[in-house]
């Protein structure tokens, strides 16, 4: 939705025909976080054990280059997460299952995996959203627009796949841009967002395997 056209093709094409495997970076950091914030005391324990096995690994020998990078990477961004007491402190986490359905919008079916699921009450109802987070370091100007066109994606998720009874909540569909400590939700005024998320799909469905 932010790329160039040229952006949108070169993503296509390595999507049609993907690469090697490539290690995901942050799976640690993701882990101890999820831990951290789905427990109801929000107990430290699990970001001092990661930062603890993290300064090890930065230092370890046997390790390689990636995995060193990784472990330095990973404490920042924990210690980054320490400081987002005051926008994260209201909202109940709840873990999510490891294998989660694919959104599906013209046809093409998206992977939004929810890290963690939201929970909240209004007017009496019980809500539900869901939380990813973004944890590169990435300082464009357009993190934003990015993180609300994530948070409408896991709306809409919720609204083809949701695993409660509760109701989907915009306001509970949230990025979370770990490093610059900021929380995008879904807009309530998301009818433009979901069309441009429609629309890209279309473009998807028709160029698969041209590009």
């Amino acid at each position: 939705m932010v790329a160039s056209e040229t952006a949108k093709q070169s993503i296509i094409r390595r999507n049609y025909d993907p690469q090697a495997f490539v290690v995901t970076r942050y799976q640690d950091a993701r882990s101890a976080i999820k831990a951290h914030l789905s427990d109801l005391t929000r107990s430290q324990n699990p970001l001092n054990e990661a930062v603890r096995m993290f300064e090890q690994r930065a230092i370890d020998p046997a390790e390689s280059d990636t995995r060193q990078d990784d472990a330095r990477q990973s404490i920042e961004v924990l210690n980054a997460l320490r400081g987002m007491g005051n926008q994260l402190g209201r909202f109940q986490f709840h873990d999510t299952a490891h294998s989660q359905p694919k959104l599906v919008l013209a046809g093409v079916e998206i992977s939004v995996r929810a890290d963690l699921w939201v929970y909240g009450e209004h007017r009496g109802q019980e809500q539900i959203g869901g939380a990813i987070f973004r944890m590169t370091q990435d300082d464009g100007g357009r993190r934003d627009d990015m993180g609300r066109y994530v948070a409408t994606m896991l709306r809409m998720t919720l609204d083809q796949n949701n695993p409660t009874n509760r109701a989907p909540a915009n306001r509970l569909c949230m990025a979370v841009d770990v490093r610059h400590g900021e929380v995008f939700a879904a807009p309530n005024s998301n009818a433009r967002r979901m069309n441009d998320l429609e629309s890209a799909c279309r473009v998807i469905h028709a160029l698969w395997g041209q590009v």
